[in-house]
Formats: C-alpha cells, sequence, structure tokens
C-alpha cells in the first residue's frame, strides 16, 4: 500500500502546486491562455489520477480486511 500512498502524495502535491498558479493573479493575468489551458487540463488529470488512486487504495483496505 506505502506505493499507492507515494503516488497519492505525488499526484496531490502537483495538484496543490497548479492551484497555486492558477490562483495567481499574476500568473493568470501575464500567461497565455494556451498555457493556462494546459495548466487546466493537467490540474484535471491530476485531480482524476487522485480519485482513482483513492479508490484503489479503500478496495486494498477491504481485501486486506
Amino acid at each position: 500500500m506505502t506505493r499507492i500512498d507515494k503516488l497519492l502524495e505525488k499526484a496531490a502535491g502537483e495538484f496543490k502546486r497548479i492551484e497555486g498558479k492558477l490562483s495567481n493573479q499574476g500568473f493568470v493575468a501575464k500567461a497565455p491562455a494556451a498555457v493556462i489551458e494546459k495548466e487546466r487540463a493537467k490540474q484535471a488529470e491530476y485531480q482524476r489520477d487522485i480519485e482513482k488512486l483513492t479508490e484503489q487504495k479503500a478496495e486494498l483496505a477491504n481485501l486486506e480486511g
């Protein structure tokens, strides 16, 4: 289960990093729209990864009883 925890930690860290960028008004004001859209897409991908890994972790916990 440590592998899933490590992947979850990495995905959560990347999600927060991108969230920080997108909440920075200076970045949003200066960055081209394509860059902002790319960051939003990456953020959505990390969100999906977090959800999948959380489900897998719960399934493993149920199997281990």
